[in-house]
Parts: C-alpha cells; structure tokens; sequence
C-alpha cells in the first residue's frame, strides 16, 4: 500500500514538459522535438514552427537552436539545417517547416512537393507562414 502512494506521488511530482510556445506536452524522443538555447537556460518546442516563432520573436536572446534533421533523426545544428515548407510531411500540428540536412533539403523538397530550402535565419528575418 505504501509503495503504490509513493509511486503516485513520485509521478505526480514529475510534469512533462511542455513546448515554451503553445503548451502542449513534448515527447523527448518526438520526431519533431526542437530546442533553443538562451541565457538562461534551454527552451523545448514540440515542433519546428514553435520554435522558430519563438526566436522570431527575440532573435538576439537566442545562443543556439537545434532540431531533429527528418531522415536521420539525429539533432541538429540549425546551421547545418535547411527547412522545406508546404510539403506533404505533416507534424503533430499540422504542416509544419521540416528540417532536413543541407546536402539533401532540395531532394526532400522536390519529393515531398514542398517549397525550396530556407536556412533559420532566413525564416527568422523574413517571418512564417
């Protein structure tokens, strides 16, 4: 009996993680996942768009943005990073910018009728859809 309180309150105390930008609960292991860095600490997205809204509205605050490059799932530098918009791969909200590694964004794009390659800091200065 004790151990089934304990475990209730251990799980009580612990709360998922919520993406900075709309709220909604973020899977670490999600496709999607993205993170940027500030002073004060690292910030969580449940998808790219979030966080791209999120530094598009504070772009100096932001040190470092990763993301999840689509084809290998690895987390990326957004640097290293070109994201495709309109194409037929759709996030948990929706379509969404995919990020996929420079070398193969225009293949991506062209296979999943999506715009050309933007860079980050391209959408971050010219703003989202």
């Amino acid at each position: 009996m004790i151990s089934i309180v304990l475990l209730s309150l251990a799980a009580a105390c612990h709360r998922a993680q919520r993406c900075a930008t709309c709220g909604m609960k973020i899977d670490p292991a999600s496709a999607w996942v993205a993170y940027l860095e500030t002073g004060a600490g690292e910030l969580a997205f449940d998808t790219p768009h979030c966080a791209l809204t999120a530094w598009r509205s504070d772009p100096g605050r932001v040190q470092r943005a990763r993301f999840r490059d689509y084809y290998s799932q690895e987390l990326k530098d957004a640097a290293d990073l070109r994201f495709v918009r309109g194409s037929d791969v759709l996030s948990p909200m929706g379509p969404d910018l995919v990020p996929v590694v420079s070398a193969t964004a225009a293949h991506f794009a062209r296979d999943h009728n999506g715009a050309p390659p933007e860079s980050a800091r391209d959408i971050v200065r010219e703003g989202l859809p």
